[in-house]
């Protein structure tokens, strides 16, 4: 191997590892030829009977100083804006440390390590070097923004999640005291708060840090926010649906706000993708930046998305209970059922990390109930052998049954997503009947369904640190004048993400060959619960 290849092959090592960190379904190998290995039949196997390998190839575009991306050049007839930036009221000025280490200028972006090319091989160190990046989220030494001008909005959409009312504290806490911005907003029950009234009142409110600084403010509805990182839900309100650009762009227009922070998931990004070609078509100055939520972490750019850890720590807790249930009766049967519509992340880093899990169910691992190597079979031998068994389950897995026609609904949440058929209430019934008619086996079951809890309890301590850090850098991305992006970390690092890489990314799934999926199987020891290969 030449000095080049071998070069190359350090770097992508290293690339690797945090592809994989972000993501973990990209594989990297030196060239082509690299992959044309003797597979193991077995792994041949495996691959076949699952649905075939998605590969997703990301653009990694860089947040340039352009019409799309820049506030101040959405009009295509304005000048050089650093002729008009403010100064950051944060840089000390004697103190040259800070100044000089902690702020970023224009062209920062996060390093090569934590991307990957288009893709799934590489050929040269200088194809990986030449990898387009995003542009790093953080407080930069000038602002396009004059903070007393500043009149921004913050508003929760989609499900809640532990963690939105940390969010919305944090933003409210580095506007209000990093930057001096003293009209904040927030706008109740999701992206119809902007334009629609309740019945007795308006959906917009003041938020203050504190009841100390509602003397600076006035009006009626005012709500300090000091407190809010204890709280669980959104102090805001939420809600699904309901969105109108034209009438969220006037109300907006009107009220001359000219920073908007969304905190939602994929469904309020396509919103916000909308939203932003609107005021693009307008001409209209207003930074939108969004804060994404998704509690079963299932955006396919994105390292770790708040309220994910909450929500493992709290299943973790319910499987344990399930496991003291289980472990009481003569033949007891412990099943879980978790949060995570077509990704089993929660299920499966919850049984990670519970470690009395015997059998995980997840939606990306299509599974047979009946048969010889069945679902069913295999919890009647755990049961005669241990006479115990330990069940957690995705609430979407039902869409994985291969040989269960369970009665499917065409229905959708308010979001326009997919409801998938349910299968708890299936598993419960059947297998007590299963074991007393085939076995004579007398199965005590106890369904445990902690859905609600795991998105309505307070965020814990891994959770509120991560909603400082994106609530924090999303005030400092529209300060410095961007805006159509969403703040999140890849590959460790925070960046600036458009809008249109979240709309229209696919879930990020837990593929067959995920090393935490390998991991898992191996402590439980489950079978892949397939009878025969599919053609």
């Amino acid at each position: 191997m030449d000095s080049t290849s071998k070069k190359a092959l350090i770097v992508g090592a290293t690339m690797c590892a945090c592809a994989a960190t972000a993501y973990g379904v990209y594989h990297w190998s030196l060239n082509k030829d690299a992959q044309q290995e003797e597979r193991d039949p077995m792994e041949e196997l495996k691959r076949s009977v699952r649905e075939p390998r998605r590969r997703v190839t990301l653009r990694y575009t860089e947040l340039r100083l352009d019409i799309e991306n820049r506030v101040k050049q959405v009009d295509t007839f304005m000048k050089d804006i650093n002729n008009k930036e403010f100064p950051n009221p944060m840089v000390v000025k004697n103190r040259e440390e800070i100044r000089s280490g902690t702020f970023l200028t224009s062209k920062s972006c996060i390093p090569i390590q934590a991307f990957t090319v288009p893709g799934d091989t590489f050929e040269s160190e200088a194809q990986l070097l030449g990898a387009p990046r995003y542009k790093k989220a953080g407080p930069r030494t000038h602002l396009y923004y004059n903070p007393k001008n500043v009149k921004a909005a913050i508003v929760t959409c989609g499900g809640i999640c532990p963690g939105v009312n940390v969010v919305i504290r944090e933003i409210v806490m580095m506007l209000w005291y990093g930057y001096k911005v003293r009209e904040i907003y927030g706008v109740k029950y999701g992206f119809k708060g902007f334009w629609a009234k309740t019945a007795s009142e308006s959906c917009y409110v003041r938020l203050v840090p504190g009841i100390a600084e509602n003397e600076q403010v006035h009006g009626a509805n005012i709500i300090p926010v000091a407190d809010l990182h204890t709280l669980g839900g959104t102090v805001l309100g939420t809600s699904r649906g309901e969105f109108d650009a034209e009438k969220i762009v006037e109300e907006l227009q009107a009220r001359g706000i000219n920073q908007v922070y969304a905190i939602g998931g994929a469904g309020t990004h396509k919103g916000l993708l909308v939203l932003s070609k609107l005021l693009k078509k307008k001409k209209t100055e207003i930074s939108l930046i969004g804060v994404p939520k998704t509690i079963d972490n299932d955006i396919q750019i994105i390292d770790r998305t708040f309220g994910f850890d909450t929500a493992v720590e709290i299943a973790m807790w319910a499987i344990h209970c399930a496991d003291v249930e289980a472990n009481s009766a003569e033949y007891g049967v412990g099943l879980v059922k978790v949060m995570g519509r077509y990704a089993g992340h929660i299920a499966m880093h919850a049984a990670l990390a519970n470690r009395d899990v015997n059998i995980c169910l997840i939606p990306e691992s299509p599974f047979d109930v009946y048969g010889e190597k069945g679902l069913f079979e295999y919890i009647m031998k755990r049961l005669k052998e241990r006479h115990h068994c330990v069940i957690v389950m995705s609430e979407g897995v039902g869409a994985a049954v291969r040989d269960v026609v369970l009665k499917k609904s065409k229905a959708k949440d308010a979001s326009g997503n997919l409801i998938p058929p349910d299968i708890s209430g299936f598993l419960k019934k059947e297998i007590v009947k299963y074991g007393m008619e085939k076995y004579q086996l007398d199965i005590t079951l106890k369904f445990i369904d902690p859905y609600y809890m795991l998105r309505s309890t307070p965020a814990n301590s891994s959770d509120r640190e991560l909603c400082s850090v994106l609530a924090e850098y999303a005030v400092h991305t529209a300060m410095a004048g961007y805006t159509n992006c969403t703040v999140g970390s890849v590959g460790g690092y925070s960046a600036m993400i458009p809008f249109k890489e979240i709309a229209e990314s696919k879930p990020h799934l837990i593929t067959w060959d995920n090393r935490n999926w390998q991991r898992l199987i191996q402590s439980t020891g489950q079978p892949p619960f397939l009878n025969e290969k599919i053609a």
